[in-house]
């Protein structure tokens, strides 16, 4: 009888535990139920609060900006080069009377370029004729460089805002999967830098899209920032020489011409000199200071082969067996 009793005892006490483990994994279940619903939500209902947000961020912002230039410098955003060339005089006289005038400029100009980048809005090339023209061409080229690279990684981090939701998007995503094989390969190899530095040199490449994919393809924000700066140099250099002479300008095609696009693509092209070459560079450089070459290495063989390591020898590096007998 007390055997019978301790056996009913035991199983109650495995029929409880049966109980528990079953309602604990009910319970696992009906979380990831919920997960999952909340994944399979469609994507227009997740993307429409987001792109509301980028929309009322944008216009209010947009408000400041013109409110701050008409309150502080009584100007407008030029849109036209009759507009640069009429506010340029303007604001050149108040950057020779005071340092506090210069200052004011300074501060609305950067607002106002910030504010243009951030949203990729078109037109910049007359806030770069402004820039040079107020500054001159050394100052005005490094100005505006430093601001596209700032205002585009505003646009970096805007895009986290949209950017998760899109890349279910089957258009987008169709765009921004050659662009992610590319740079996951540059990562590997170590030329992630210079392969968005010919990006941004490239004329032709849509800047909009690399500032709203970067975060999504988790590029690092150090070297999007100065692939940004020493990319838009070249064009923001042409547009500085043409504001150190605003008043002679009759069209902004002046500017944008045949032979500069040429020239900046001859300068993107040399841009991947380093991501094509890279790594017979870096050897030849190591042979001419005396240093042992770098043995390309499979990293699974490297992971198989546990009975060798890489011994550093006046020739270079040798595979030394350390197998033991």
């Amino acid at each position: 009888m007390e055997h019978s009793h301790l056996k009913n005892q035991s199983s109650a006490l495995e029929g409880s535990t049966t109980r528990s483990n079953n309602l604990s994994n009910t319970d696992d279940e009906v979380i990831y139920r919920e997960n999952g619903q909340s994944s399979n939500t469609p994507t227009w209902k997740r993307l429409l609060p987001r792109v509301t947000a980028f929309i009322f961020i944008g216009v209010m912002s947009l408000i400041f900006s013109v409110s701050l230039a008409d309150a502080i410098l009584d100007i407008k955003l030029p849109r036209t080069l009759e507009s640069v060339q009429e506010t340029a005089i303007q604001l050149e006289q108040r950057i020779n009377n005071s340092w506090n005038g210069y200052g004011s400029v300074t501060f609305v100009f950067s607002i106002l370029y910030l504010w243009q980048q951030a949203f990729s809005i078109p037109g910049s090339v007359l806030l770069n004729l402004l820039a040079g023209y107020l500054y001159g061409i050394t100052m005005g080229t490094v100005w505006t460089s430093l601001l596209t690279a700032a205002g585009a990684t505003l646009a970096y981090g805007l895009a986290m805002l949209v950017g998760e939701p899109l890349m279910q998007l089957s258009w987008f995503a169709r765009k921004a999967e050659p662009l992610n094989r590319q740079l996951e390969e540059e990562k590997q190899n170590g030329g992630l830098f210079w392969w968005l530095l010919f990006a941004r040199l490239f004329p032709f490449s849509p800047y909009w899209f690399i500032n709203l994919i970067s975060p999504l393809l988790d590029i690092p924000v150090s070297p999007f920032f100065w692939s940004t700066f020493l990319g838009s140099m070249p064009y923001n250099f042409v547009c500085a020489q043409a504001g150190d002479v605003l008043g002679d300008l009759t069209s902004t095609s002046d500017i944008v011409s045949v032979s500069l696009m040429m020239k900046l693509l001859i300068v993107s092209f040399i841009s991947l000199v380093p991501v094509i070459w890279g790594k017979q560079i870096q050897q030849w450089t190591r042979k001419i200071v005396g240093l042992p070459p770098i043995l390309n290495i499979d990293p699974e063989k490297q992971m198989n082969s546990s009975s060798s390591e890489l011994e550093l020898t006046a020739n270079g590096y040798s595979r030394v067996n350390t197998e033991i007998v």
